[in-house]
């Protein structure tokens, strides 16, 4: 596979049904009934097996009571399969992931108690049992990329997955009838359980924004019908049929900048702009060269571009964008201009010392525009 998926799901399952039975504790009676004697029960992530061969060995000294814990088996579990939809988790203000449906899968987890006291048997027994009616519940958090904490970035609602444990509501005991004096009395006691948990998928891809949609409206016929009739081998005629003389609008829908119209006002009152405009030393004296843009999505401006067949200065800058091209021009500083909204922008350029003649250009992330989209309108300066 080519994308590389860990999130210690399984890991953490197992962490955590271990730790909602290993505070056990069994207690040593006398023969009042009196407790004279706690102890608590080990807990082990290991096949019973290997437990066993511990005990035999002398050199490792395995004390009794102890309960084994060991993965047998992950299944896919068809009876929780919902949709493979895709859902969207927020990580902070304009950016979202993709988080695949995660696959359901059942942990069948084996649990074996080993005993030397038939009395220490039932307290173990009886500390799960009444409390695995019908199930329990453990609670875990959605699985967040180790890459994105490291980051700071983490989610706004981190989402609770509850996984149920269901126990398979069969111990099977075993106590040992052919033995010599010298072997040791051992209890083992067999049981199982299924932990209802989840998998997920890859969830570094991050989503990409949209930039432009071409929607095709078609204007057909009202006499065309969907004839239930249709067979598979006449889609083709019927479809060529349907929109042989009809009407095709497109309606395009995008993400750059565009400008509409140009105000001026250097009379203090808004004049739209229709042909060239002379910015005069005067007028640049009495600050009044400031213009206003009307168009759409100038609230993701990155910068202000003034482009010009003309050396306006020495130092161009070159931008080259993957949906509109590539654009040269002065590059003008913060406060020359203003955003006011996403409709309208300020501009004023009382500090250009240099003349000639210039269209405006706006960029923003997904591409460029400049006021030569207008016809007629210019900029010069003198």
């Amino acid at each position: 596979m080519k994308n590389y998926t860990y999130n210690f799901e399984i890991k953490d399952l197992l962490t955590q049904f271990i730790a909602a039975f290993d505070d056990t504790v069994i207690k040593r009676y006398n023969k009042d009934k009196q407790a004279e004697q706690e102890i608590a029960v080990r807990y082990v992530l290991a096949p019973k097996q290997r437990i066993m061969h511990d005990i035999v060995n002398k050199a490792q000294n395995m004390k009794l009571p102890v309960v084994t814990v060991d993965l047998t088996s992950v299944a896919y579990d068809t009876e929780r399969v919902f949709n493979k939809l895709d859902n969207f988790d927020n990580y902070g203000e304009g950016t979202a992931s993709a988080i695949n449906t995660p696959v359901p899968v059942n942990l069948t987890v084996n649990m074996s108690i080993l005993c030397r006291y038939m009395s220490d048997m039932d307290q173990i027994i009886s500390n799960f049992v009444p409390y695995t009616n019908p199930y329990i519940v453990l609670a875990w958090r959605e699985p967040v990329d180790q890459s994105l904490l490291s980051a700071g970035e983490v989610p706004f609602n981190p989402i609770e997955i509850r996984s149920e444990v269901l126990w398979s509501q069969t111990i099977n005991m075993n106590t040992p009838k052919d033995t010599t004096y010298s072997d040791k009395f051992r209890i083992v006691a067999d049981t199982s359980f299924t932990i209802k948990g989840w998998m997920f998928r890859n969830k570094n891809d991050r989503t990409n924004p949209i930039y432009f949609i071409d929607t095709n409206f078609i204007n057909t016929d009202k006499s065309y019908s969907f004839a239930p009739a249709i067979t598979a081998l006449d889609y083709d005629s019927f479809f060529n049929g349907l929109t042989a003389d009809a009407v095709v609008e497109t309606i395009s829908l995008s993400g750059y900048p565009f400008t509409d119209s140009v105000f001026y006002n250097a009379s203090g009152f808004p004049m739209p702009i229709d042909s060239p405009v002379t910015i005069t030393t005067q007028a640049k004296q009495l600050n009044k060269g400031t213009f206003t843009l009307i168009g759409q999505n100038y609230n993701e401006t990155e910068f202000v571009l003034l482009s010009s067949t003309s050396a306006l200065t020495d130092t161009l800058t070159s931008v080259d964008t993957k949906y509109t091209g590539t654009v040269d021009g002065y590059l003008l500083p913060l406060s020359s201009y203003t955003v006011q909204s996403d409709t309208v922008m300020n501009i004023n350029l009382s500090n250009l010392n240099t003349a000639g003649t210039f269209q405006v250009v706006v960029k923003n992330p997904a591409g460029w525009t400049s006021t030569g989209s207008i016809s007629g309108v210019s900029f010069t300066t003198e």
